[in-house]
């Protein structure tokens, strides 16, 4: 009796090919290096430019042909930009004072106190971050005139004429963000903390605001950068003085010499205001980091 051979009748499956891991490992690795230099090449574009001089930087593509100089950080400091600095982060920083402990109460109202129309609210209070900065220029401008006139305080040429649009404009993206985190925050938590004897506000300043750490980060990054790169309202209230005129304005109001573009003094510049908002958000960063482990519930 001869054995007969069976042969499958479906399809032959063989064995995948398996990549190796360091291929793996090398396409990711490219990946990433791609990706970041795409990020990070207008920044070494904006560093080279402001070491360029003269009008090599708008007339060469290379960014790294010479000749290479300090000269336009120079200029820079002559025109007294240090002044423009410190008006933008004294603005800036007032706003962010300001904007975040009023939106994190507002967003604690509004994600856990049992309110009638709360999603109303919250939509209306998105919606106002639409609304376009350029209709507030005018009648602004008129009431500080009036206000000016019956009361004799100028906001005209003032750090507060200034904040007080830049609170208003900041305030309704910032209750939104912190409205968000609040509400995924477990009320367990809370709970817990008024079985150990804290008051309402105790267990929300101890307990359930360094949870939301993540949240009042991203909100005072947001609310810092907007102040400092505002250019349409300190450009209307605060054109000339340097007492109180911020970067944006003094970059934009940076004059031709002759036929020469100043586009080295304005890379110098533009280095220079970079500077703060990147420590800024790396000091945040480290709290934000902290703050995702700085609450616990007691067991």
């Amino acid at each position: 009796m001869t054995a007969e051979t069976v042969k499958p009748s479906g399809p032959v499956h063989r064995p995948r090919r398996r990549t190796h891991p360091a291929v793996v490992n090398a396409l990711k690795l490219l990946g990433l290096l791609l990706v970041l230099g795409w990020c990070l090449f207008p920044f070494l574009w904006m560093g080279m430019t402001s070491l360029r001089s003269g009008s090599v930087a708008l007339t060469d593509p290379n960014i790294f042909q010479g000749p290479f100089s300090l000269s336009n950080y120079e200029q820079v400091f002559d025109l007294g930009f240090q002044f423009a600095l410190r008006n933008s982060l004294i603005v800036a920083a007032v706003t962010t004072a300001i904007c975040i402990p009023v939106a994190s109460l507002a967003g604690y109202a509004l994600a856990r106190l049992p309110m009638a129309g709360k999603f109303a609210l919250l939509a209306a209070t998105l919606v106002a971050t639409l609304f376009p900065p350029v209709a507030l220029v005018n009648p602004l401008y008129q009431v500080y005139l009036k206000l000016n006139q019956w009361t004799g305080i100028n906001l005209l040429n003032s750090y507060a004429g200034m904040i007080i649009p830049y609170v208003a404009l900041t305030l309704p993206l910032a209750i939104f963000i912190l409205a968000t985190f609040f509400a995924g925050i477990p009320r367990e938590i809370e709970e817990s903390a008024k079985v150990d004897g804290a008051t309402p506000f105790q267990a929300f300043l101890r307990v359930v605001a360094p949870l939301a750490a993540p949240g009042v980060g991203a909100a005072a990054i947001l609310t810092f950068v907007y102040s400092t790169n505002e250019f349409l309202l300190a450009f209307s209230f605060a054109p000339r003085d340097l007492n109180v005129q911020t970067v944006p304005v003094f970059v934009g109001t940076f004059e031709r010499v002759g036929y020469e573009n100043p586009i080295g003094q304005i890379m110098a510049a533009s280095v220079l205001v970079s500077v703060p908002l990147i420590l800024f958000a790396l000091v945040l960063q480290r709290r934000i980091v902290a703050g995702l482990t700085s609450g616990a519930v007691k067991g």
